[in-house]
């Protein structure tokens, strides 16, 4: 894989730094299951051709996805709750989420391991952080969620880059997706996410034990990264103002015909 550096020119960094006793866990315990998960600080050594070797200061997601406490369902976060303001990515600016991962080479071999996670997040403020974050919290009332899955990369070395569009986030209330018509549904608004959580589920029985992986890094997805690629700054501002102009000229004429034809 290549060693893609981390945040991408235009992106906003939104961990490291990670914070992490702000973090704690939210594990089917809290229904009365097994599972269990962590989030710890690890250094990483990337290194390139062209680059020297540096270290680069990750979080470790790991724990153990238990499916036979709860008869095949299973999960296991880590939360952490922006405040007193919320993660705030205006929608005219960005697109999405880019996660930095990497291989968690302390998984033991041998066997396979859940590779598919989950990033969610939500918009409403349901409760204040506990004051122990290593301990399970207190279910919470259910509210809507909007949930994304990536997969971690399969191999021992190097850097995977994965970009998450936030119309990839899919609304959920409790377990089920929710329609556009139902009364329930809103849609994501990414000016104000209070909350964002790693998570690994079983996919009732899908996958299941020991998971891990590793995180270098989550930002938010510029939307000028993608328009300027192949093309300077002046050339991406210069088609930028061709498009408004070519919308008020178009909107003007169109203005003006229905005054000269009415309907």
């Amino acid at each position: 894989m290549s060693q893609t550096p981390y945040p991408s020119p235009g992106d906003h960094a939104i961990f490291p730094p990670w914070h992490l006793p702000m973090w704690n866990a939210v594990d089917d315990r809290v229904r009365g299951g097994s599972s269990i998960s962590h989030l710890d600080p690890i250094k990483v050594s990337l290194h390139s051709d062209s680059e020297k070797r540096k270290i680069v200061n990750g979080a470790r997601f790991w724990g153990n996805l238990d499916i036979k406490t709860l008869g095949g369902a299973g999960f296991a976060s880590q939360r952490h709750m922006f405040g007193p303001l919320p993660l705030h990515l205006p929608g005219l600016e960005y697109q999405g989420f880019r996660l930095s991962l990497y291989p968690d080479t302390a998984l033991s071999s041998g066997s396979d391991h859940p590779r598919t996670f989950t990033l969610a997040l939500k918009t409403t403020i349901n409760t204040t952080p506990p004051s122990d974050p290593k301990t399970p919290p207190t279910p919470e009332p259910a509210s809507l969620v909007y949930e994304a899955n990536f997969t971690s990369p399969h191999a021992k070395s190097g850097t995977d880059e994965i970009s998450i569009a936030f119309q990839d986030f899919k609304p959920m209330y409790r377990g089920k997706e929710v329609a556009t018509d139902d009364p329930l549904y809103k849609p994501l608004i990414s000016e104000s996410i209070y909350e964002m959580s790693l998570m690994c589920r079983s996919g009732f029985g899908d996958q299941y034990g020991e998971f891990g992986i590793v995180l270098l890094g989550i930002a938010g997805w510029a939307k000028i990264n993608e328009a300027s690629r192949g093309q300077g700054w002046w050339e991406w501002l210069e088609s930028m103002w061709g498009a408004v102009r070519s919308w008020v000229w178009g909107g003007r004429v169109k203005l003006e015909d229905e005054k000269r034809w009415p309907a």
